[in-house]
């Protein structure tokens, strides 16, 4: 491979494999799989004496996991029985070690994507496959999620995904993990600290190399936010030929610095079941030291790689149904490494007679009824409460909620796999009735509850994915809950060639833009040289609908392209077997003359007279692209332009004083326009300028 690829494949199978080998892999090693940092190693070099040093370091420092990149040939190469043996001693000493696959940040064929990890398990036995070049553009999250499942149902436990940058929260889940730094010298933590907060750090790692020394203290800082880290100080064409001079001190750095005592936050939501607020609701959160109690929302600093146990409690005619992870227990065990939000979802039933009124105590907000003081004898300083006034009654038993009922909708693939919840929108029908009973435009999870529906009824329930019906099932609501399976077709990919009106002649730069037919956008790509997009995953059309796909060039040049059908079975068959050509009636080039008329402030045409003048034509970027003086007749003429937007300028040749100016957009559709002179009062004679002569412009293109 060229170097950089090598350098970037190294470093992203490293970070990201450390991060698994913990999580996944050893859970001797954390009893939760989540609280321990490891180290993750691009081991690019032939088994040997590097391969061997690894070992050793695993042997001095156990209880660290680490992973292992490995790359015989930028991908599986050809059977080499020194790497069959080198493996199976990396994963003897407990070492957990991937396969390197480049992914072309989503362009790669599949099929070609699915033999290289067939290779990599039929030789080398891995433990899982870290994807290089990963893409992190709005579009393609289903490319990477269907290799990633393709990659577990061979039995091999991790994927590791290397944008080798920041990505999108879009792409969290696709993969096990994923290296959001790949770069020289040393992220900042606050690159962590943005939407990142909302996702567990088993999700992220990080890559860095040309760093001279490695300092204890950020190490143990960075495992706070990253479950994987590589740092060496080795730099390019080939940081990965051998292991930093400094590996046993990151090693004792992450053994010495687990976050065990970290404060994290807890906080505990409470919601109906029609995804509405419930505000102060009472919940509990227990440890084994300590029992602390409060309203939703209610929110606890607490020891980070403990267990804790969160309780809500029903009241009057709110009585809980289930967490956002689907478990329908009132109790839940977590052991949080970082902040963490919990959700509750409550059905509500028609009982409103209660001892108090449930109306104030659901408006009831925690500064009202609590002062807040920090119990410097517990645990890293959690966090107590205590009450100014007596917490209200709370009733922890109620009647049943009678004639009211959920159905339970999880949503697979045809493999079996969970579908992504976050693409799911889903509309429910009641009876033979036409009209809409209820619409829900997100889900929380999947499984999903749909709660508070009469009982005594038959649903009809339609899940949207892509604004695309695909699926629809009936549930009876005959009891209080109701399963509902219902199946998505696979995605399919793909790709736009975008052409000028020759039908040849390629587009580059064009944003392209799919679109359903209610002008929601679904993936968005630029042209490549070739005019093709990267490959979009998408989900198939159905009877009566369509993509729209629009093509822009600027601002104000753009082409609509309908209807366009993706037919199931193709993602399953060849990547690039569904390939759409779309020829715009633009022009590669304007053939007839672009004929500019100057007029004068009084709107007659300029006469040289009054002084030479050019007229210059210049791209978005300030560049010139052509000049043209202006004749006896007033007229500047250009030819051979491309179709775009440009800005012409108008000079006087002898002091280069600024005449005037005006944007113009070329679409092969008109081929005359005008500039007038700026008035004086507007135009700084005196400053003509490169830098921007033209404050103000009118013209008969406007």
């Amino acid at each position: 491979m060229h170097a950089e690829t090598y350098l970037r494949s190294v470093l992203s199978i490293a970070t990201l494999f450390v991060i698994v080998g913990i999580l996944v892999l050893y859970p001797h090693h954390d009893a939760f799989g989540m609280s321990s940092s490891g180290l993750i190693i691009p081991l690019y070099s032939y088994p040997g004496t590097i391969w061997d040093q690894l070992i050793q370091e695993k042997n001095t420092h156990d209880s660290v996991p680490i992973i292992a990149i490995i790359n015989p040939a930028n991908g599986p190469g050809i059977k080499d029985e020194n790497y069959v043996t080198g493996v199976q001693n990396l994963q003897n000493a407990g070492i957990t070690v991937v396969g390197y696959v480049d992914t072309r940040y989503g362009t790669k064929n599949v099929t070609s994507i699915e033999s290289e990890i067939n290779s990599y398990k039929d030789w080398y036995g891995v433990n899982g496959i870290f994807f290089d070049a990963m893409s992190n553009i709005p579009g393609n999250e289903t490319y990477y999620k269907q290799i990633n499942n393709y990659t577990k149902s061979l039995g091999l436990t991790y994927t590791i995904g290397n944008p080798g940058s920041d990505t999108l929260p879009s792409y969290v889940g696709t993969v096990d993990n994923i290296v959001i730094h790949d770069a020289k010298d040393l992220p900042p933590l606050s690159l962590f600290d943005g939407w990142h907060k909302n996702f567990t750090k088993s999700n992220f790692s990080f890559v860095s190399y040309d760093v001279n020394d490695i300092n204890a203290t950020y190490v143990q800082n960075a495992t706070k936010y990253v479950q994987y880290l590589y740092v060496t100080n080795l730099n390019l064409p080939n940081p990965f030929l051998s292991l930093p001079s400094y590996i046993d001190k990151i090693m004792s750095s992450i053994e010495n610095g687990k976050q065990d005592n970290a404060t994290v936050s807890i906080i505990v939501n409470t919601y109906s079941d029609d995804d509405k607020p419930l505000n102060g609701l009472w919940a509990t959160i227990k440890s084994d030291k300590n029992t602390t109690s409060g309203f939703s929302p209610f929110s606890l600093s607490v020891a980070g790689g403990h267990q804790y146990a969160v309780d809500v409690a029903n009241y009057g005619n709110y009585t809980f149904d289930h967490w956002d992870d689907g478990t329908t227990a009132n109790t839940r065990l977590i052991v949080p490494t970082q902040n963490v939000t919990l959700t509750a979802y409550f059905q509500t039933g028609q009982n409103t007679s209660n001892q108090t009124n449930s109306a104030n105590i659901l408006n009831q907000t925690n500064s009202s009824n609590v002062s807040k003081q920090t119990n410097s004898s517990n645990v890293s300083n959690q966090t107590t409460y205590q009450y100014s006034q007596q917490k209200p009654t709370i009733s922890y038993t109620t009647s049943p909620v009678k004639n009211i009922g959920s159905i339970i909708v999880s949503t697979t693939y045809p493999d079996g796999d969970r579908a992504d919840y976050t693409i799911l929108s889903f509309k429910i029908y009641q009876d033979t009735n036409q009209t809409l009973y209820r619409q829900i435009d997100t889900v929380s999870g999947n499984p999903f509850y749909i709660g508070n529906l009469p009982l005594n009824h038959r649903y009809k329930v339609e899940v949207f994915v892509n604004s695309m019906c695909a699926d629809i099932e009936y549930a009876n609501l005959e009891k209080s809950t109701e399963q509902l399976k219902m199946s998505l077709p696979l995605p399919v990919g793909m790709r736009l060639n975008v052409l000028y009106n020759d039908g040849f002649t390629p587009i580059y730069n064009a944003t392209v833009n799919v679109m359903s037919q209610d002008n929601k956008t679904w993936a968005a790509s630029s042209t490549d040289q070739y005019g093709e997009t990267t490959r979009l995953w998408l989900e198939p059309t159905n009877t009566n609908t369509h993509y729209v796909v629009g093509v822009k060039l600027g601002k104000n040049i753009s082409y609509t392209y309908s209807p366009v059908f993706l037919y199931p079975g193709y993602a399953t068959v060849n990547g690039y077997d569904q390939e759409i050509k779309i020829t715009t009636p633009w022009p590669s080039t304007i053939s007839s003359p672009i004929d500019v008329k100057v007029y004068d402030a009084k709107s007659k045409p300029y006469s040289i007279k009054n002084g030479k003048l050019n007229v210059g034509i210049f791209d978005d970027s300030g560049n010139k692209i052509d000049e043209s003086q202006v004749n006896p007749r007033g007229e500047a003429v250009f030819t051979n332009l491309k179709v775009g937007e440009y800005t012409l300028r108008v000079l006087g040749v002898k002091d280069g004083s600024a005449w005037g100016s005006s944007h113009i957009v070329l679409d092969g559709t008109r081929n005359n326009f005008a500039i007038y002179e700026t008035p004086l009062s507007q135009n700084n004679q005196t400053s003509v300028a490169s830098t921007n002569p033209i404050q103000k412009a009118s013209s008969a293109n406007d």
